[in-house]
């Protein structure tokens, strides 16, 4: 994995951003600390996540969404009429 430093970075960031596009992270150094790590996104990258999902899924870590939120789950939410404001200043006001 290539690292840069910041100046060098900001000097020649397309040629950098050339490097990441073809799937070839890129660690940011400051003063030679490594402050974040720069990496391909989107497509190239999805298949990557899915194999750690899958695995969380079979452990029953967690469960995939559909990819949207089911309207008879939304109709039974509670409706709540609170003033949220006057809540938090309230409970500022008696220290909590």
């Amino acid at each position: 994995m290539k690292s840069v430093n910041v100046a060098e970075l900001r000097n020649r960031l397309s040629h950098y951003l050339r490097l990441v596009r073809r799937g070839e992270p890129l660690l940011v150094r400051d003063r030679d600390r490594v402050i974040a790590r720069i990496e391909p996104a989107g497509e190239e990258r999805a298949g990557r996540g899915d194999e750690r999902l899958a695995e969380l899924e079979r452990r029953g870590v967690l469960r995939r969404g559909r990819g949207r939120i089911d309207r008879e789950l939304l109709a039974r939410r509670p409706r709540v009429r609170a003033d949220v404001v006057a809540s938090l200043l309230r409970d500022r006001e008696e220290g909590r």
